[in-house]
């Protein structure tokens, strides 16, 4: 074997292991809600410069190996991954309080037949949509963003997100709420009409292109 053989040989080994590696990494799934404003109390700025029907789009990420059950009902919370927490407007963009209120978790949680009803809340526990605090005040402390979304029937087949891939969008919703929430008051209003949930894809074809050229490289050298 020449070196160039033993170049590639050792390529294709820590190729292996790397594509070993990620295809065991839990995978990042990507969450995005759509909406726009259906009315806004809020004098204060940033989000005074919400206007009505104004776009509103929330965006974040949550890892699908990384869940709390609740013992009591049939839902499970993925902890928000809080950086790539986003709620957006045309010109502005708020995020979670930073740091995050201490005791408390960010969950998106889906709630599959409970006993006939399948959906979706975001919330600091995994049973009530309490909402998530935002890095925004108002009269009664942090503004939260709560949002829930509940769909008749059996739409999900478990609490498994990555099972819950796909596009969702306000047909056939029995109940559903998106607001900006100071203490007791609902502060904004939001319109929920889509809901987007992907799955990071892994680079691991990037990786065996790559190996592949290396390979072919290696047998014109020699």
């Amino acid at each position: 074997m020449n070196r160039y053989s033993k170049l590639f040989a050792a390529a294709a080994v820590v190729g292996a292991m790397f594509i070993a590696s990620s295809v065991s990494r839990a995978d990042i799934v990507n969450v995005s809600l759509k909406g726009s404003v259906e009315w806004n109390f809020i004098t204060g700025a940033p989000l005074n410069g919400a206007h009505v029907n104004d776009k509103a789009e929330l965006v974040f990420s949550v890892d699908s190996d990384n869940f709390s059950n609740n013992p009591q009902f049939p839902t499970r919370g993925y902890p928000i991954i809080q950086s790539s927490f986003k709620l957006n407007f045309p010109t502005f963009d708020i995020g979670l309080m930073n740091p995050y209120p201490a005791g408390t978790t960010p969950y998106f949680v889906i709630r599959n037949n409970d006993p006939a009803v399948d959906g979706f809340l975001i919330s600091d526990g995994t049973g009530f949509p309490d909402g998530v605090s935002l890095n925004q005040s108002g009269g009664f402390g942090p503004y939260a963003n709560e949002f829930h979304a509940t769909y008749p029937g059996s739409m999900l087949s478990s609490l498994d997100v990555m099972g819950a891939l796909g596009h969702y969008d306000f047909t056939g919703l029995s109940v559903f709420n998106w607001t900006l929430d100071d203490g007791p008051n609902n502060a904004m209003g939001i319109l929920y009409s889509e809901m987007t949930i992907s799955a990071v894809p892994e680079p691991t074809g990037l990786l065996a292109c790559s190996l592949v050229a290396l390979g072919a490289t290696a047998r014109r050298r020699r």
